[in-house]
C-alpha cells in the first residue's frame, strides 16, 4: 500500500461526508483519521479552515466538533499567492473561486487533493494537480483489514 503523498489537502466534502451519518463510522471517517494518525502533512488555506468551521458549526455533535479541531490542529494554512490562483482559474467557472484557491494551495504545495466534487475534474485531468476522490484515498490509503 503506497503512503500517502508529501502534502494533501482535504476538501471540505471529505469532513462533511465523514460526519454527515454520525454515529456511524464511513470510510471518510476513516480516511481523516487514519491520515492524521500516520502524521501526513494536511494543508490549506484559510477560506478551507473557515468552511471546516462552518460545516462544524452546521452539523453540531461533539464528535463532529473533535473532528474538525483535529484536522485544523494538523493543517498548516499556508497563504496562496497570486500567480497560482491566476494558473488554476482557467480551470473553473463562475462561482468556484474557492475552489480554484484550494487547487491553487496544492498546485503551490504539490499536494494531493481529495475531493468528490466535480469542479475539481477539469484540473485534474489535465494534470496541473493531482485530484483523487475520497474512495480512490481510501483504496490506496486505507489497508482492508482495518
Amino acid at each position: 500500500m503506497p503512503p500517502p503523498p508529501g502534502a494533501v489537502l482535504l476538501d471540505a466534502n471529505v469532513f462533511v461526508s465523514a460526519i454527515k451519518s454520525l454515529p456511524r463510522v464511513t470510510g471518510s471517517f476513516r480516511l481523516i483519521v487514519r491520515l492524521i494518525d500516520l502524521g501526513v502533512r494536511l494543508v490549506g488555506n484559510e477560506v478551507l479552515a473557515e468552511e471546516y468551521l462552518r460545516y462544524a458549526q452546521s452539523l453540531p455533535s461533539p464528535t463532529a466538533s473533535a473532528l474538525a479541531a483535529s484536522i485544523l490542529g494538523s493543517m498548516e494554512i499556508i497563504h496562496v499567492e497570486d500567480r497560482f490562483v491566476r494558473a488554476c482559474a482557467a480551470y473553473f467557472g463562475a462561482g468556484s473561486a474557492k475552489d480554484c484557491v484550494h487547487a491553487a494551495t496544492c498546485l503551490q504545495l504539490g499536494a494531493a487533493l481529495v475531493s468528490n466534487d466535480h469542479d475539481f475534474d477539469s484540473i485534474g485531468r489535465a494534470g496541473v494537480i493531482r485530484r483523487m476522490t475520497v474512495s480512490e484515498a481510501i483504496r490506496q490509503w486505507i489497508p482492508r483489514h482495518t
